[in-house]
């Protein structure tokens, strides 16, 4: 049963093609990943679906009472009021149901026994319980600190939140109205690492349709079950998740090429036999052979076509000695200490990924080990013979009103015609060389910035935030690069995909502490995960219908006796109030069943503190299993 039928869809503006008609259709639990290079017209697609935009041709059609939630890679809440408020908004018609259902308590009340307001109460009562009416606070919570916002900020007016912040609680808001069909725009972007991990398995566990525009391999690979692949002015639909879908592309190609060759070595072999029978008078011959050449000269097979990706090597200076950086007593930030590094050493060939929340002083760090910020105190020494190279995520230099070709030319010694040769390698060719570095995308001024790298000779390469604005084909050349790198790489990045890869250890930034894991990230991740996982076990009540804000992982195993002996009081409250409320609702639909105005009144007032207090336990629950929380 399908949920959304794209039938011929098509879009050009003016005699420029973004994808020619295709159909498809979408069904509850399908969750496609929508891919291309940057571009293409993912975003534009994506619009037309949501009914924001028009195509040039065909139609899509939504089966049924189907309710959609879009989000767009740049959005406004347009709100006023609190961020707590905001997130109230996909509960407007529950708000409507309790604002009625407390009038009426209070016409109970009031000596009113109309039996059709007692019939009235008690199928609102009902609605209310079916739409999830008592676990609202609890899923505005859960969504918002799943996004990355402390319960300390959920009162924050939100015309003082930041682009970033504003981004988060949109998606939070778009996720808390549990649409039939969700579109999401880059939903990634301004996310941690704990907020990346919330969102997809909120994504795996959601129960309806999904279509997914994303440069994060690692999401698509986890969540995706269906591909649209857009390239070359076509869409090509996948019944098959990413990676899998790659393959299948890939299969495609290579079963078209043989076609193609087949067929060229066909149309030779029929022109020789033509040449040599009119040559030899057998003309009857030649026109048979004429005749089926025409044949497949009209029905001919073009040529696959290939995409234009970059091509990246990164050099290698001369080999360091065997430790390539110290760090001692070290101590990080501006004024005041941002984290601080007890002992940290970095030997040759080492591939580090340094993790941690966003503003925790990753990137001061990275300007630390190269001079450019001087430590608060301690020691940051390099070894001998260390030259390091760098890629930073404001790429520095790479503004104003030089043109690209500019920018190479006045940091490398290179010809005109070499500087070409070199951006031709990364997609800039003819005029294209010529465009102002204040007019590139994120992604040409990350491409930039790369074709410089691979000019630069370094033993040590630090790495920030290399894949933003790169396409998932540019993520992946340049994770080939690294992991061919025979070098040394400190890598602050938010991409799961690359940090699984290539990394052999890991710097977590935590608790004001840099912590240092002997092994890969993919490693981290996996023990990380199954010790969150055991806490959680332990630390869970007995019963419970309202899931904890995130899946975060635990400070450690050895939680004090006093937080120990809190949370197990806590627990024990919520499950008592759990039964209580439970006992309240009952008898409230007795009450309601029998009339009795005074005792509805008395209860309702009963279940709205009963109901306030469950929160609040819940909410002290959840900081306390939170790391952030305490």
């Amino acid at each position: 049963m399908s949920i959304l039928q794209i039938e011929q869809l098509s879009k050009a503006f003016a005699a420029d093609i973004l994808f020619d008609p295709f159909s498809a259709q979408v069904g509850p639990g399908d969750r496609v990943a929508l891919i291309g290079d940057n571009g293409v017209g993912k975003s534009t697609l994506l619009r037309i679906i949501a009914d924001l935009e028009a195509p040039s041709e065909g139609a899509v059609r939504l089966i049924g009472n189907v309710r959609t939630g879009y989000l767009a890679q740049t959005v406004r809440l347009q709100d006023e009021g609190t961020l707590r408020e905001a997130m109230r908004r996909p509960f407007a018609r529950l708000h409507d149901v309790e604002q009625e259902l407390r009038r009426l308590e209070h016409a109970f009340a009031d000596g009113n026994e109309d039996p059709q307001l007692h019939h009235r109460y008690d199928d609102l009562l009902h609605d209310f319980e079916r739409s999830g009416g008592y676990e609202i606070d609890a899923r505005i919570r859960s969504a918002l600190i799943g996004v990355g916002f402390t319960s300390d900020q959920f009162d924050m007016p939100v015309h003082v939140l930041s682009g970033g912040e504003e981004a988060r609680a949109a998606l939070a808001r778009v996720l808390l109205e549990a649409p039939d069909l969700l579109m999401l725009d880059e939903p990634t972007n301004h996310l941690d690492f704990e907020a990346l991990d919330w969102l997809e398995d909120t994504l795996i566990q959601f129960p309806g349709a999904l279509i997914l525009v994303s440069h994060d391999r690692h999401l698509l690979d986890r969540v995706a079950n269906r591909t649209w692949d857009m390239a070359f002015e076509e869409v090509t639909v996948y019944n098959a998740g990413y990676v899998q879908s790659r393959a299948l592309r890939d299969a495609d190609r290579e079963r078209r090429l043989n076609l193609y060759a087949q067929q060229e070595d066909t149309i030779e072999k029929y022109r020789e036999f033509v040449r040599r029978t009119k040559a030899g008078g057998k003309v009857s011959q030649a026109k048979d052979r004429e005749k089926k050449l025409q044949r497949i000269e009209k029905d001919r097979i073009e040529r696959p076509k290939d995409s234009k990706r970059i091509s990246l090597q990164i050099r290698l200076a001369a080999h360091p000695g065997k430790k390539v950086l110290s760090l001692r007593n070290l101590a990080i930030g501006f004024d005041e200490p941002l984290f601080r590094v007890q002992e940290a050493d970095v030997y040759r060939e080492e591939k580090i990924a340094i993790i941690g929340p966003n503003g925790c002083g990753k990137t001061t760090l990275l300007n630390t080990i190269i001079g450019e910020r001087q430590p608060l105190s301690g020691t940051c020494e390099l070894g001998h013979n260390v030259k390091y190279a760098t890629f930073s995520q404001r790429q520095e230099g790479l503004h104003g009103r030089d043109t690209v070709l500019d920018a190479i030319l006045s940091r490398a010694s290179l010809t005109i015609s070499e500087a070409r040769g070199l951006l031709g390698r990364f997609l800039f060719s003819g005029d294209e060389v010529d465009k102002k570095m204040d007019s590139l995308s994120g992604g040409e001024r990350s491409r930039v910035a790369l074709a410089l790298l691979s000019l630069v000779e370094g033993n040590l390469l630090l790495f920030d935030e290399p894949t933003n604005h790169l396409d998932l084909a540019s993520q992946e050349i340049l994770e080939r690069a690294v992991k061919q790198y025979p070098g040394t790489v400190l890598l602050v990045s938010h991409d799961r995909a690359l940090l699984e890869a290539v990394t052999t250890q890991v710097w977590v930034i935590e608790n004001d502490t840099l912590c240092v894991y002997g092994y890969g990230y993919k490693e981290y991740r996996r023990r990380r995960d199954e010790e969150a996982s055991r806490q959680k076990k332990e630390a869970s009540p007995s019963r419970a219908p309202i899931q904890p804000a995130a899946n975060k992982p635990s400070r450690g195993s050895n939680a004090s006796r006093e937080h120990k002996i809190h949370r197990q009081t806590l627990e024990a409250d919520i499950e008592a109030l759990e039964l209580q409320m439970q006992e309240i609702e009952t008898a409230l639909v007795d009450a309601s069943a029998s009339g009795d105005a005074q005792v509805i009144s008395e209860l309702g007032i009963k279940h709205q503190t009963t109901q306030q207090t469950l929160t609040d336990k819940y909410a002290a629950w959840n900081d306390l299993a939170d790391p952030q929380g305490d």
